[in-house]
């Protein structure tokens, strides 16, 4: 008696499983025809998206002893979650991240891919997740709320980097006091914790690494310069970019995506 009960379905499991195939068929239903792509057929059938990044770009994306770390691969995963699928990682040059995608090798391209009106003209990116570009950063005191308080003031740069491009033309035209170049944003952060320089401009990736650990130190927003980072998908993929765009907005909203910059790009203060 115990094996015929034991093998025999219950009421309630038949009930869950009409309901179930019901909303798998409401929900295929809903789907307008111009997302009804093959991508998202096979994903769905798979319940597998394939991200393609290069594990070289720390804090970003790197390969520590065979496991990729970073924020992007963080992020990745958190955004798998919130679609609920599986995420597969395809690591590859960053230079063949394109091609695989158009190729239809991967799904998406999430490896600290910056935005670009051209791009995101030929293919579908997402919301920016991250910003990474030139930002102004001073001292805490300093009363410098942006490049408008800089006439007379000394700032750091990296010599013949994007910071040194934007400040030249400031120092040209008497909106700063002296342009002063070194060997890296480091280097220019150093002087600026040091007291030997008023103020730098510097891409923020190196600003919030570096301003995390010292105290006294403000990186001011918004960038002087823009560089966000974008998820992409190829053109072809509408639902996939849907979700993700959907998902990001969820992640920005509960504070993860704040979250992911502290652990990657903020280290404790000293």
């Amino acid at each position: 008696m115990a094996k015929q009960t034991s093998a025999r379905k219950k009421p309630w499991f038949h009930l869950l499983l009409g309901a179930t195939l019901a909303l798998n068929v409401v929900a295929a239903l809903l789907i307008p025809p111009w997302m009804d792509d093959d991508s998202r057929r096979r994903i769905a059938a798979s319940g597998v998206v394939r991200v393609g990044l290069d594990p070289a770009y720390p804090p970003f994306e790197n390969d520590v002893q065979g496991e990729l770390v970073g924020y992007d691969v963080d992020l990745a995963r958190e955004l798998g979650r919130e679609m609920g699928l599986e995420v597969a990682f395809v690591p590859m040059a960053y230079d063949g991240l394109y091609d695989a995608l158009v190729s239809g090798q991967i799904d998406v391209i999430l490896s600290s891919y910056p935005y670009s009106p051209e791009l995101c003209r030929r293919e579908r990116c997402t919301r920016p997740y991250f910003q990474a570009g030139q930002v102004l950063v001073v001292g805490a005191d300093s009363g410098i709320g942006g490049p408008k308080g800089l006439a007379g003031r000394s700032v750091g740069v990296e010599w013949g980097g994007p910071g040194d491009a934007l400040v030249w033309p400031w120092e040209q035209a008497g909106g700063i006091g002296t342009r002063i170049p070194f060997d890296s944003p480091q280097e220019a952060l150093s002087a600026l914790a040091a007291g030997q320089v008023d103020a730098v401009v510097v891409d923020r990736i190196s600003a919030v690494t570096f301003a995390g650990g010292q105290e006294g130190m403000v990186v001011l927003a918004p960038p002087v310069q823009d560089e966000s980072f974008v998820v992409v998908v190829a053109q072809r993929s509408a639902w996939l970019h849907h979700r993700l765009q959907r998902a990001l907005g969820r992640l920005e909203r509960t504070g993860t995506l704040d979250s992911l910059e502290a652990r990657w790009c903020r280290p404790p203060p000293e």
